[in-house]
């Protein structure tokens, strides 16, 4: 996998990785040089350690409401 250099501009987005075959929609925080934290949304699921080269961050997760 390429590298992907993040810049998280707000702690509340959301973005989709791939971590190995899986896909995940988690936010993203620092653990320090070249780790980073997957933390879900549902406080029943722990924060998931990673290496930075391990992920490969897809897009970021957005949503829209209002009339069709």
């Amino acid at each position: 996998m390429t590298p992907v250099l993040l810049v998280i501009k707000r702690r509340y987005e959301v973005h989709v990785k791939r971590l190995g075959d899986t896909l995940m929609a988690k936010r993203v925080a620092s653990q320090g040089t070249g780790r980073l934290a997957l933390v879900s949304q549902n406080l029943a699921y722990p924060p998931v350690g990673v290496s930075a080269e391990d992920v490969e961050i897809i897009g970021r997760a957005v949503w829209k409401g209002g009339r069709v």
